[in-house]
């Protein structure tokens, strides 16, 4: 979770109660899948750098979160509210200090959980894991939320460094059905506050359909699925 990401959060504070569908659930369901022992390894020792990583982020000691990086000068960091990823060290340095010399938290927790994590060599991992935030930015109420991420480490002196990260959120329909099930609205304004933001969704992601779809969806209305 960044200290950006509030102008993201306050967007989302209070969202629908009219149902959506539910196509993730209905194609894939949270089963536990079966995993090789050295991947069980792998997670434990990845879990524990999360431990860590937790600390010194929770702790705003920055130096010490870079220094949980792996130090070839071109980390990768994929955060969701900046529309870019950003490359370098020196674009990791202004990510985590945006505005020199201004407090701009008050206080942040995230807690990671449900990580998974695999080799692509021997020093290389990949791990996806969640994060689930409370933060306070200054003058401002707190807010709390939670995200999807994957990223890759990177072994040096015997210990795993992050390289590359990248936050996956869900699509604001699916995002804000979730949020609709842990928070309903209690009253008539609530419910109507979430109907509006479900016919605001729709539109938005109607208006986003590219030029010429329905061509594209003429000319191959006859596919059927190869499995």
């Amino acid at each position: 979770m960044s200290v950006i990401k509030m102008h993201l959060l306050v967007l989302l504070p209070g969202v629908l109660l009219a149902p959506l569908p539910a196509m993730a659930d209905y194609h894939y369901q949270n089963t536990e899948d079966a995993i090789a022992a050295d991947e069980e390894k792998l997670t434990v020792e990845i879990s524990a750098f999360l431990v860590d990583y937790a600390e010194v982020y929770n702790n705003q000691d920055y130096r010490a979160v870079k220094n949980m990086w792996y130090d070839d000068g071109n980390p990768i960091y994929m955060a969701e509210e900046v529309p870019f990823p950003l490359y370098g060290r020196q674009r990791l340095d202004n990510y985590f200090n945006p505005v020199p010399g201004k407090k701009i938290l008050e206080g942040i927790d995230n807690r990671y959980s449900k990580v998974r994590a695999k080799y692509l060599t021997p020093e290389i991992a990949v791990a996806t894991y969640r994060i689930d935030y409370d933060i306070k930015l200054v003058n401002m109420e707190p807010m709390g939320g939670w995200d999807r991420i994957m990223a890759v480490f990177r072994k040096a002196d015997g210990k795993w460094k992050l390289t590359a990260y990248a936050e996956a959120p869900m699509g604001p329909m699916t995002m804000v059905r979730k949020q609709m099930k842990a928070t309903p609205a209690q009253t008539d304004a609530e419910k109507a506050d979430y109907e509006m933001t479900t016919k605001i969704l729709k539109k938005l992601s109607a208006a986003q359909v590219s030029e010429g779809f329905d061509k594209f969806l003429v000319e191959r209305k006859d596919l059927e699925p190869i499995h």
